[in-house]
Formats: structure tokens, sequence, C-alpha cells
């Protein structure tokens, strides 16, 4: 048979968390996950066919574990059994404790089948199947961490030293897929038929040494689900705090804003990122904004902006102890905007700031190139502007938009509009479609920013990458999301502050869909 299948290379590998996203944004558009297991477990049986040319009357051994990958070996099972193989199935756990729904579902035919034998841990003919023509590793996948324990030791030891052709399922059990370290005794393939899209960690570390040929299946997940931004984004991408947590795992983050006009703003931006997690929020802004913030949200620490030198020499200082920064809210445009601005951009170079506000068109004159992690907040009329372009904000075209402003400043730019557009320097680009008209009133763009700050603050504070392109969609999707809550219980006239009070209830949401997947 023709094999349909692309070979994997580094430059199209994802993460763990990338699938994970992926698998709950899936859910999101309505596409079940039992479908990407058979699927997945049709792939494995094409490949192997594929690969020998002729599967009928040959025998294969296939290793299960009571996860979805083991799920993805059953359903292999049962397509090989089809066209004639003859196939054995080595669970690694009693039958009746199958960890995933779909796992459980696939496994009741096995059980009455007459063409398929099932072995249970430690039964007879348990894992003494050395001489078959293909052993198929579907005992963990991406799923382990640490070192391996029995009975996924013993399986893997029969396995490895299976004469046959060895093929792993997504990833070599044992492998870690985004590092390539393998804990011992991890599998070692011939081939690894990897789902959607190559793990990395197929390729670094000890990858190649375990993968052998890595052939690449198409599960049919839906493209908008990687390009819209969904709650798969907050489940996998923004980590919870863990239980041994102490102030300042959640992240922390500075707010720079605030003028003599302008009051507000900042404080929505210092809230927005409290409410999304951050442990401890600092709000620079002038003295009565800061204090008068300090005394209506007692959760805030106010650090009262005063002479421009003193305050930027401060920020020098204080700059290492937090992860992320906000400048721009409500600052004006006064005399010393631009030096402010380009004081914190040089406090926090090559670290995570995001740009809002007044603080774009300090940008747009300062014109010089800034760094991934910086993190340009525009609408549709100033990004014409960091673009010197003159258009009709309503004609623009948001993606086209986000990407030359990337490219053109080197920073990764979300472009608001009523389909948010977010792009990298790279030119990987993400959408959000969430959101209500109703949100097209001050404050909500504040809010957006302070988000945007927690989320890569709280990465930043266990030692993830900041990943600012996924998690400026993440926070897209919760801003959004909180829009459409605030509508839904209070109909159409809000003000940003009923849109806040709804960020934990949208984060929260998005944690229960990720938990009811699994």
């Amino acid at each position: 048979m023709q094999c349909p299948f692309r070979e994997g290379k580094l430059e199209e590998a994802v993460t763990l968390e990338d699938m994970r996203a992926l698998e709950l944004n899936s859910v999101w558009w309505g596409f079940d996950l039992t479908r990407a297991m058979e699927n997945a477990g049709k792939a494995v049986a094409d490949a192997v066919e594929c690969l020998l040319g002729e599967v009928k009357g040959k025998s294969v051994a296939i290793y299960a574990g009571k996860g979805g990958n083991g799920g993805d070996g059953i359903v292999a099972a049962r397509h090989l059994a089809s066209r004639g193989a003859r196939v054995t199935v080595h669970l690694l756990w009693d039958p009746q404790l199958a960890a995933h729904p779909s796992t459980r579902e696939n496994l009741k035919y096995l059980m009455v089948s007459r063409s398929i034998t099932v072995l249970a841990p430690y039964s007879k003919g348990w894992l003494e199947q050395r001489e078959a023509d293909v052993a198929i590793d579907a005992v963990f996948g991406v799923g382990v961490r640490g070192p391996l324990r029995s009975p996924a030791r013993e399986a893997l030891k029969a396995f490895n030293e299976s004469q046959g052709l060895r093929v792993a399922v997504d990833i070599p059990s044992g492998l870690d897929p985004n590092t390539g370290a393998a804990a011992e005794g991890a599998a070692v393939a011939d081939v690894t038929v990897t789902m959607h899209r190559p793990k990395r960690g197929l390729f670094v570390g000890k990858g190649p040494l375990h993968a052998g040929r890595v052939m690449v299946a198409d599960l049919g997940f839906p493209p908008e689900a990687e390009l819209y931004a969904g709650p798969g984004d907050v489940e996998a991408r923004i980590p919870v705090r863990p239980r041994e947590a102490y102030k300042g795992m959640g992240g922390k983050v500075i707010v720079i804003g605030g003028s003599m006009h302008y009051v507000g703003a900042p404080i929505i931006a210092a809230r927005a990122a409290a409410l999304a997690g951050a442990d401890l929020v600092y709000l620079a802004s002038p003295r009565e904004t800061a204090f008068m913030a300090a005394a209506e949200n007692p959760h805030l620490v106010p650090l009262a902006r005063g002479e421009l030198r003193e305050f930027l020499s401060s920020l020098k200082e204080l700059a290492p102890k937090v992860h992320a920064a906000v400048i721009g809210p409500g600052l004006g445009l006064g005399e010393e905007t631009l030096e402010l601005v380009e004081g914190v951009l040089g406090a926090f170079e090559g670290r995570s700031v995001v740009i809002d506000a007044d603080a774009l068109k300090a940008i747009a004159q300062r014109g010089t190139k800034l760094w991934p992690q910086a993190i340009l907040t525009p609408h549709r009329g100033e990004a014409a502007m960091l673009l010197g372009e003159k258009v009709e904000p309503l004609r623009a075209d948001p993606l086209s938009m986000a990407k030359r402003v990337a490219e053109k400043y080197g920073a990764t730019t979300i472009v608001k509009a009523p389909v948010d557009a977010i792009c990298s320097p790279d030119s990987r680009c993400r959408l959000n479609r969430t959101g209500h008209p109703a949100m097209a009133t001050g404050g909500t763009g504040d809010m957006l920013a302070g988000i945007i700050a927690a989320f890569v603050a709280r990465r930043e504070a266990l030692s993830l990458p900041p990943d600012p392109l996924n998690a400026t969609a993440a926070a897209a999707y919760v801003a959004g999301r909180a829009g459409e809550m605030a509508v839904e219980e209070l109909g159409e006239s809000i003000t940003s502050v009923e849109v806040l009070q709804k960020v934990p209830l949208a984060i929260k949401e998005a944690r229960e869909i990720g938990a009811a997947q699994g």
C-alpha cells in the first residue's frame, strides 16, 4: 500500500503544551477525541502494513497502557486483525481499570473478540512474544515522567528485545516529549508513528537514538483549533500554582502608568493582573493615583512615581525582582513620556514587557527594534500609527497589520479587533474570536494588558519560557470570554469594571473544560 505519511522534521515539532492545547481546543470546536483515537490506531496499522508490505499471517505483539496511548494501540490491534494479522495485546493493567474513556470503550470489543488474544498482567504467555514479526509500544507515549516502574519496565524490556519490527505510538515510552531525556529502559523503536505533528523530544537529546524513523500521521484535528485561541490555551499553557506554592510563585507584575488626567486606566490594568492570578502587583503611578488605588484595592502594592530620574533609578533595582511589566495605561503624552518609556524598556530589555496605550505612541516615535518578549497591544488605529500609515480602521486587516508590526518592531503584537490577531516576529500567528461589541468601551484594553502580563509572569515564575505568542492568545481569549459573560448577565450596557469582575470566572470555565477531558 502507499504510505500515507510524511517524514517528521524538527522545524515542525511541537511541545506537549501545544498538543494538549490543540486537543482541548478541538473539543471546543466540536471534534470528538474518540475519533482522534480511531484515526491514530488506524494510522499505526497503516504504517505497519506500509512498512511490511503485507500483514496477513504476520504475528503482532502490542504492549498497551491504560491511557490514551494504550487506546491507540488497542484500535491498531483491531485494524491489524481485520487485515489478517495474528494479534496479541499485552495489557499492563486490569481490564476493569482503563483510565481513558475512549480506551475503555475500544477495549470492550477486544475482550469478546475471537481473532485477537488479550493477555492480562502476569497471565500465562504475558510478555513472552519475543519472536513476533512486529512489536508495538503503546505503553505511555507522552504521558510519562521519571523512572519506569513495574509492569511498564518489564513490558518495555520485552519490546526492546523483540526480534521483529519495533514501532512506537506517538513517542517511545520513557522518552520526554519536550527534552528528549530518556528514562532507563525507555523504548527503542525502529519507527515512531507520531500523531498530528512530531514532538520536539524525538529530535533532541536522546530522541534520535530511541525514535528511529519518524512518520507523521494526520488525525483530522480541525485547523481552527490551532489557529484560534480557546480554553485549551488557558488550561495547557497557563500553569496552576503547585501544591507547595508560596507568595510570588504566581508571578510578580509591575504596572507603570497614570497621569494627572488619567487615573483609572493603570488601576484597571493592575487589578486585571491580580485577578488573572499574579501574586504580587505593583502599581507605579503618580502619588495620588497610587495611594487611591491602594485604599480601594489593598492587594495592590503602590509605588508613588515622583521625580523621573529617581523613579527610573529605583526601577532598575526593582525590575529583576518582577517577572513582567506593563507600561502605558493612562500615561498621557506629557514631556517626560518618551523618556519614561525609554527608561522602562532599558530596565526590562530582553524581558517580558507589555506596551499599551500612550506608550505605543512613544514606541512609534522611537522607531527602533524591540524583542519577542516585548508585547505591543494596539487597536487598528494604533497599528496604523506604528506602521506610519493612514488607513480607515474599519477597512484594515488586523492579521496583516499584526504581521507587519511584529516584523517591523521585532515584538510580539496583538491587534485588537472583532477578531483579534496575534503575531510573533517570526510570522507565527494566532487569532481570537471571543468578545462582544459592548466591550468597545474605555478600560477593556487596559484590562487585556494586565491579563497578558499576569499570564507571562505566571509562566516565568515557574521557570517556564514566557511563550508571548500563546500567552497573549490565552489572555485575549479570557478577556473576550469575560466580556461575553458580563453581557450574558447584565446586557449590553456594561463597563470595563463589570468585565473585569468576570476574569476569574472565564479562567475557571476554561479549566473546567480541560478537567472534563481528563
